[in-house]
């Protein structure tokens, strides 16, 4: 499942308004309990496992995408 629709399924939104830019302060019902959501569904999907400042250094999902590919989980940032 690629991240964008993971995300989208988390914030059941539509995956089309999703972009690298999307974060809490632009996109509908990210929240921080969704971003706990969020980020326990990406984990268990990409089977990785994230730190504490690796979570709180996520800024949108772009930076998530980017977080991915340096753990192995994407070969690139523009797959997912």
């Amino acid at each position: 499942m690629k991240l964008t629709e993971i995300v989208a399924n988390v914030l059941s939104i539509d995956p089309a308004i999703l972009s690298n830019e999307s974060n809490a302060k632009n996109t509908p019902n990210w929240d921080s309990a969704r971003h706990i959501d969020l980020m326990l569904a990406v984990e268990v999907a990409f089977e990785v496992q994230f730190t504490m400042p690796e979570i709180t250094s996520m800024q949108n999902l772009g930076d998530m995408r980017s977080l991915l590919v340096q753990k192995g989980a994407l070969e690139s940032a523009v797959a997912a």
